[in-house]
C-alpha cells in the first residue's frame, strides 16, 4: 500500500469513528458542517476530500488535519487555529525542501508533485489534499502548519 492510500485510509477510518460519535445522520452532520451530505457520504467511503472539506471537518470536530492522516497522534494543537490562510503553504512547502535538502524538481521526479504546481503555489494556489499528504509525509511536515492552522 502506498502512502497516498494508507493515509488516506486513515482519514476515512479516523472520519468515520468521529462522525458515528456525534450520532448524526449524514444530513444533519452535513449541515452542521456545512458541506453537501453526498459529500459526507463519498468521505465516508474512502473519496479525498477537498482541503476546504477536510478543514470544515476538522474544525467541527476540533482536531488536527495531521492527525486525520495519522501523521501525528495528538488529537489537536495547543495553538491550532480555525480555517486555513493559503499564503502559508508556499512559505513553508519552501521551508520543508530546504531543511531536507531536497528541491520541487526531485520531488516531481518521484511523482509526488507536478512539476507545473509551483508557479500557482507561489500566486497563492493550494495543492489537492493528497497533494499535501504527500509532502508532509515525504518531508517530514505538518499539513496544518502548510494550511496556517499552527
Amino acid at each position: 500500500m502506498n502512502i497516498l492510500t494508507e493515509n488516506t485510509t486513515i482519514f476515512t477510518e479516523n472520519f468515520t469513528d468521529l462522525f458515528i460519535k456525534t450520532n448524526f445522520n449524514k444530513t444533519k452532520f452535513a449541515n452542521e458542517v456545512g458541506i453537501k451530505h453526498s459529500q459526507i457520504e463519498h468521505y465516508l467511503q474512502g473519496t479525498i476530500p477537498t482541503i476546504k472539506s477536510v478543514v470544515k471537518i476538522c474544525d467541527y470536530f476540533n482536531c488536527s488535519i495531521d492527525y486525520m492522516v495519522g501523521l501525528n497522534n495528538n488529537f489537536k494543537y495547543e495553538n491550532m487555529k480555525q480555517s486555513y490562510t493559503s499564503n502559508s503553504f508556499y512559505p513553508e512547502y519552501q521551508r520543508l525542501l530546504k531543511i531536507n535538502h531536497t528541491n520541487h524538481f526531485r520531488l516531481s521526479k518521484n511523482n509526488l508533485v507536478t512539476e507545473t504546481s509551483l508557479s500557482s503555489w507561489k500566486r497563492g494556489c493550494l495543492p489537492k489534499f493528497e497533494v499535501l499528504i504527500n509532502i508532509a509525509y515525504e518531508l517530514g511536515g505538518s499539513i496544518d502548519k502548510m494550511l496556517g492552522r499552527i
